[in-house]
């Protein structure tokens, strides 16, 4: 192994006109296996950038799973359950669930001086958790409810802010078309830009008890409840035991319900979100693919210059596995030298975009107003460990061809 080691820094360091063409291929394919690895790692960091923070928009605005009435994701009139339930104290014990919260919609149409809009008047309790709408106020304040007094503050989003002409401590008027048209006055005390267009354009926050008189409910009645996980890994799994455990803890007086997960509610968004993964694992395949062809025709130029030296040592009787491992440390440090050219490239690039936000994007086409990323370490490591190893799996290819070089032949041909 020590003269496998000796003789690749004997070939690294050749400065006759001979290895001139050998060190053109080998700073190409030190080039292309950079420009690979750094692609690479900006493709998953900004996949999974994507991921999280389109998932965490959709978790702010309902959790991670939705408890309904049957049906009621199937029909436009809102349908009511009980928020007195027996098992529902048992069930926020639940070791997977972070915070439950009731809130009841009531459809209409806000109306200004200059123009109109659908609405979905989501009435909401003093028990609802505000961290998400927080973070993403942009003037103006968060509305204030008690378990007392009902209030006319409402929370809007910038878009239909700017859609509606509408300003902090504006009064607009809502109508509610049912049985009769009823007409309610709010006051606009904030305004968030989550920018998930889907639901910023109809969306407004109010007091739960406004949306239980128009849908002509009981105090104890809402369209549902919101329930926030403590991890959303096992997802699906988390909902079946949550199923299962409102089978077992029931009474026979409690109100039949279903449960509903975001991946479900947002079809759309996890649909989109799967086809970048799919992008993602066609662009790896591409980038290894380039690196390795570059890689090998750097080699192959090295094997084609150091025929006659190839035969030479054989001759002398050196093992076809010693003069593999000669060449093989030789791309090794070929391949390592890129990883860590590509990486630092890539996280320098990485930090700049999450710190600046310089690279932006169309919120009303990708949901956030820059490229967002999101950096593992772990993710990072294993990326140049794989490509590395892949690179030196390919490359016993062409080392293969060291047991066909006949020693007598290749001395000749010096």
């Amino acid at each position: 192994m020590r003269v496998a080691v000796f003789l690749a820094r004997k070939l690294k360091g050749d400065t006759t006109s001979t290895g001139k063409v050998s060190r053109m291929g080998t700073r190409i394919a030190t080039f292309s296996v950079a420009v690979s690895v750094f692609t690479m790692i900006l493709a998953v960091a900004i996949v999974q950038g994507f991921r999280k923070e389109i998932e965490n928009k959709a978790v702010g605005f309902m959790g991670e799973i939705l408890m309904e009435a049957p049906g009621a994701g199937f029909v436009t009139e809102p349908l009511p359950i009980s928020n007195t339930l027996s098992y529902l104290p048992a069930l926020a014990e639940h070791p997977e669930i972070s915070h439950i919260q009731e809130f009841a919609v009531s459809y209409g149409i806000i109306r200004t001086e200059e123009t109109m809009q659908a609405v979905s008047f989501k009435g909401v309790g003093a028990d609802y958790c505000w961290d998400f709408f927080s973070r993403h106020l942009v003037s103006g304040s968060l509305p204030v409810y008690s378990d007392s007094l009902s209030s006319s503050q409402v929370l809007i989003s910038a878009r239909m802010a700017s859609l509606l002409k509408l300003e902090v401590q504006d009064v607009v008027t809502l109508y509610f078309i049912g049985s009769s048209v009823k007409m309610r006055r709010f006051v606009v005390s904030g305004i968030y830009d989550a920018q998930l267009e889907d639901i910023d354009n109809h969306l407004i926050l109010g007091d739960i008890r406004h949306a239980q008189r128009l849908n002509g409910w009981r105090g104890d009645q809402v369209s549902g409840m919101e329930i926030f996980l403590k991890n959303r890994k096992n997802l699906q799994t988390v909902q079946e035991s949550m199923e299962d455990f409102i089978m077992t803890h029931s009474s026979d007086t409690d109100e039949g319900v279903v449960l509903r997960n975001i991946k479900r509610i947002y079809a759309h968004l996890y649909d989109w979100l799967d086809l970048m993964d799919i992008n993602v694992v066609v662009l790896l395949t591409l980038m290894v693919l380039v690196a390795g062809f570059n890689m090998v025709s750097g080699l192959l130029i090295l094997l084609f210059e150091k025929t006659s030296t190839i035969g030479l040592l054989k001759a002398v009787g050196m093992r076809d596995s010693t003069l593999r491992n000669m060449f093989l440390y030789n791309a090794c440090g070929v391949a390592l030298r890129g990883t860590l050219a590509g990486t630092v490239l890539a996280v320098a690039f990485l930090i700049l975009q999450k710190t600046t936000h310089f690279i932006k994007l169309n919120p009303a086409n990708y949901f956030v107003d820059s490229v967002p990323v999101f950096i593992s370490w772990t993710q990072v490591v294993l990326i140049d460990a794989v490509a590395v190893a892949v690179l030196m799996l390919v490359l016993l290819i062409p080392l293969k061809s060291i047991a066909g070089i006949s020693p007598g032949k290749a001395i000749r041909m010096r």
